[in-house]
């Protein structure tokens, strides 16, 4: 229990991070003539992290220390309801390894069909500090870049979507600005009612719903990712325009948002801080 609320709260500080991810920087074309760029993969949990949160209830009553008491209230409210559920689907998908399936497709992803010289990918399952980071950066040497992909997975508050998100930096050393970055979310289509009956569901058939979701974030993040560093700074002016919807803790509803790719059933979405979606359509 201690190690998942210590991995819990690496989590959260990794998703306070991607939820205050800056507007993307498009590939530098200086960048391409870097001799390579090792990458690292910052990816903390070692299993997916089910909490009840509380969204919305304080809000209605103007937040502040009733808010936030009410907000207590019904989480635990929520988490008491999903109790139950909690331990068979741990159980379903105790041997299924998130970390080690993304860091294989990353490697098979960035080995080719990009503009860089990217090295094998190195795994730390626990975030580094900024200045450990710093330290990395320059310690590539002249002529090299980093590249450092922070990656999160966790449930909707609901319960009924998968959601994966990845941010992607490439650094060179003693340089301040960015060679490239953004950031890439994938988020299921929805499974169940909600709640306790949207969890039960994802751990039924030994896991196969949460199985098949998770490999199909990893692959369509490295689709966005690999689109991306091919892309220009700007999408061409025709393409055309799709919906990113609304999602509790996930997305902003844009009307308005260029659809780069459209394959089974989903789409790729840009945002306009230049943020990738995949959503199913």
């Amino acid at each position: 229990m201690l190690s998942r609320m210590m991995i819990a709260g690496a989590v959260a500080l990794c998703f306070s991070a991607c939820t205050t991810a800056p507007t993307r920087v498009a590939l530098d074309p200086a960048a391409k003539e870097l001799t390579q760029v090792p990458v690292t993969s910052l990816l903390p949990q070692d299993e997916i992290i089910v909490r009840a949160e509380a969204f919305g209830a304080g809000a209605a009553l103007g937040g502040g220390l009733i808010g936030a008491f009410i907000d207590s209230k019904v989480a635990e409210s929520r988490q008491n309801t999903i109790h139950g559920v909690l331990a068979p689907f741990y159980a379903s998908v105790d041997d299924y390894d998130f970390r080690s399936h993304y860091l294989q497709a990353l490697a098979a992803n960035l080995a080719s069909g990009t503009p860089l010289k990217f090295g094998a990918p190195e795994s730390q399952p626990m975030p580094s500090t900024m200045q450990q980071i710093t330290d990395r950066i320059n310690a590539v040497g002249a002529g090299k870049g980093l590249m450092v992909i922070q990656t999160s997975y966790t449930f909707t508050p609901d319960f009924k979507q998968l959601s994966v998100r990845s941010v992607a930096t490439l650094s060179r050393p003693n340089v301040e600005q960015k060679s490239f970055l953004n950031t890439y979310v994938f988020v299921s289509s929805p499974l169940g009612a909600g709640g306790a009956d949207s969890l039960k569901a994802w751990g039924d058939n030994k896991g196969a719903a949460y199985r098949s979701a998770s490999r199909d974030a990893i692959d369509n993040l490295m689709m966005m990712m690999k689109l991306d560093l091919m892309a220009g700074p700007a999408d061409a002016a025709d393409l055309p325009k799709g919906v990113i919807p609304m999602i509790t803790g996930v997305s902003v509803a844009q009307p308005n948002a260029s659809v780069l790719a459209s394959a089974n059933g989903r789409s790729v979405l840009r945002a306009t801080n230049g943020h990738l979606y995949s959503i199913a359509q």
